[in-house]
């Protein structure tokens, strides 16, 4: 009896060390697989930043602890001042960072052909309204459909979106004349979910040629499903995945990602009426029927479901310039003396010209002040490529080997001493037209893939900030101060950006 509790007691003993051995062995080697795998940069001579383990670079991005545009931001401000750029690891993947406008231009313009498709683009996800377009094809096909879409946005086009724009204007301003207020007529407003209202209703309006009243109507399903796109958790996690581990979609696929059913089912409402009415509004639709009649390419054909993925641009496009205008209103309330300067600017413009185009071109200090929020608070804040080939950077021995992700921080760029004179100042003289502005600012992107969308994004920025300064005076407090959201990839604040209206008497 003794001798069998004794073998069993040993046999247990010798399950444990095997156990433990076994634990340690596996230990030891992930921790040698890791150190090697980080070790990638410096084994090519280029400089890097340590990472952790198992997260590389990425610890609190990936565990949503910061935002991950601002922690690439950290990034390029962790590494030696005069870098012109530096290695890092998302878990044990290898990336680089450039954090030099010189290199940048090598790289996204001089040598294009090589870093011409986005890190994610081709990806085997189905988001296909946010890939199947200018924002996620790969060349050729995004190179074709750039010169079709471009035209869609000149000046021509974008006077006539410009009544569509006003418009909505009316139920926004409306919606703040019934907001509650206190005895001294002060109103609470959150400036970020306000300009989410007027960009669902602009989306439904300009991208899928339907009128909506988000303001009155919030439970209406077009407002609660896009609600769900701008806020949704799923999406957030995509997105994320998207921009920096697409390697993780192709694995989840459909499953997180947002149901867009709803959209679809509007857009082909609208594309069929359209064509039966022969209507024009100067909407995207009326662009897009166009481009259906026209010649077709077989890089890119404006068939089939092809005609919808287009208006995921126009999603994704006004969702930043809907984040550059809240924060580009927080900072004036926080800036008494910018705000008032935009105010006059914009009343000077508008007795000049009324309220019409041409009013908005000639809004230069409006102007100034959407440049310098977009320096601080870039609704994209990362720009990525993929290398296509083997490159070898100029005036070096280093060779990027092909597959490797590049990255450009925006946060990082726009608040470096080494191009900004008090770089965490906001101070929109920086970009009066006699100063000089650095290369280093680049918030559309640079080179032939940078955004298109640019001057009707900023129309749709300075629409609402003109709507709103013209009326109210507006200021915020330290109780409610804003802060970003870790879960966002744009630019956006976790609760709001609680801000205070008083009209204006």
């Amino acid at each position: 009896m003794c001798s069998r509790n004794f073998r069993a007691k040993y046999q247990n003993m010798y399950i444990m060390l095997s156990s433990f051995a076994l634990i340690v062995k596996m230990i030891t080697l992930f921790w040698i697989y890791a150190r090697y795998k980080l070790s990638y940069w410096k084994r090519r001579g280029v400089e890097s930043l340590t990472g952790d383990l198992i997260f590389g670079n990425f610890k609190n991005a990936v565990l949503f602890r910061s935002a991950p545009g601002w922690h690439i931001g950290q990034l390029h401000k962790a590494a030696r001042t005069d870098a012109p750029f530096i290695g890092f690891y998302i878990f044990h993947k290898p990336c680089l960072l450039l954090r030099d406008p010189d290199i940048i231009k090598q790289f996204m313009i001089r040598d294009f052909d090589n870093f011409c498709d986005r890190h994610f683009a081709g990806s085997n996800q189905k988001d296909s309204m946010g890939m199947k377009n200018l924002f996620g094809l790969k060349s050729p096909a995004s190179k074709y459909l750039r010169t079709k879409i471009t035209p869609t946005l000149t000046r021509s086009k974008l006077k006539k979106m410009f009544p569509l724009m006003t418009e909505i204007g009316e139920p926004m301003m409306d919606y703040l004349k019934n907001h509650p207020e206190d005895r001294d007529g002060v109103k609470l407003v959150d400036a970020q979910e306000l300009s989410y209202k007027y960009t669902t209703d602009l989306i439904a309006s300009i991208a899928l040629g339907t009128k909506m009243d988000t303001f009155h109507y919030p439970n209406e399903e077009f407002p609660t499903k896009v609600h769900q796109i701008f806020h949704g958790f799923r999406r957030m996690v995509a997105l994320v995945m998207l921009f920096f581990m697409p390697e993780l979609m192709k694995l989840i696929g459909t499953r997180i990602l947002s149901n867009s059913s709803f959209v679809k089912k509007v857009f082909w409402n609208a594309m069929e009426n359209r064509e039966k009415t022969g209507e024009k509004r100067g909407d995207f639709i009326d662009s897009l029927l166009r481009l259906k009649h026209g010649k077709q390419n077989p890089n890119y054909k404006f068939e089939g479901e092809n005609l919808l993925y287009q208006t995921g641009t126009f999603f994704a496009g006004f969702e930043t310039s809907s984040l550059c205008m809240s924060f580009t209103l927080m900072e004036l309330a926080n800036h008494s003396k910018c705000q008032k300067l935009a105010r006059q600017d914009i009343n000077r413009a508008i007795d000049k010209h009324g309220w019409t185009y041409e009013a908005f071109q000639d809004m230069k200090y409006l102007d100034q002040t959407i440049a310098e929020s977009l320096r601080l608070h870039p609704p994209v804040s990362t720009i990525d490529r993929y290398t296509r080939q083997n490159y070898k950077i100029p005036n070096t021995d280093i060779v990027i080997e092909k597959g490797t992700p590049i990255y450009i921080s925006l946060y990082g760029l726009g608040v470096d001493s080494r191009f900004w004179d008090e770089p965490e100042i906001y101070n929109p003289d920086r970009f009066a037209e006699s100063n000089h502005i650095t290369d280093a600012h680049v918030p559309f992107g640079i080179g032939p893939r940078m955004c298109i969308g640019m001057k009707v994004g900023q129309l749709h920025a300075k629409i609402v900030l003109a709507l709103l300064l013209r009326d109210y005076e507006i200021w915020q407090t330290k109780d409610n101060e804003s802060f970003l959201n870790p879960r966002s990839t744009f630019t956006a604040a976790v609760n709001g950006i609680y801000l205070h209206f008083k009209k204006i008497v």
